[in-house]
């Protein structure tokens, strides 16, 4: 792959992230072919190599986006509201993520484990809003990839 392809490549991500912010969602590659004016096998070849290098995070054997990290694809339990927006993160560590990301103030709403009730969550100057909560996470880091919908 010449150095041009992957240059354009990174600027495929960017257009990505642009869209989920944008538009709440991921583009699909035909979507992303159109308005790049890029040949549609390209840009399947460009999201297949973004997933293969963690740049995002493809539906196993599709090419639909299920992660843009730190945004999911699918509704999750975490919700962040910010700028007339809401969007899904992956995890409570994604939802602080998009605010800062997007560098704004936002408001999370969260689903405890099991479903059960909701906290909210407010960020503001870059600080958490009265609250004591504590995040867990289940499995460390390095073990992440091993099944990323799952962690």
């Amino acid at each position: 792959m010449s150095d041009a392809d992957q240059e354009l490549f990174w600027q495929i991500r960017h257009f990505i992230f642009s869209t989920i912010v944008e538009r709440e969602r991921p583009p699909t590659t035909g979507e992303t072919a159109f308005a790049l004016k890029l040949d549609r096998e390209f840009v399947q070849s460009a999201y297949q190599w973004l997933n293969d290098k963690h740049a995002l995070f493809l539906d196993p054997g599709t090419l639909n986006v299920r992660m843009a990290h730190p945004f999911s694809a699918l509704p999750t339990g975490y919700r962040v509201h910010t700028s007339g927006h809401t969007y899904y993160a992956n995890c409570a560590w994604d939802s602080f993520g998009i605010l800062a990301a997007l560098r704004q103030d936002g408001v999370i709403e969260a689903t405890r484990i099991g479903g059960q009730d909701t906290i909210t969550i407010e960020v503001s100057d870059d600080h958490v809003k009265g609250h004591d909560e504590v995040i867990h996470f289940l499995l460390p880091f390095a073990q992440w990839y091993d099944d990323l919908v799952f962690t």
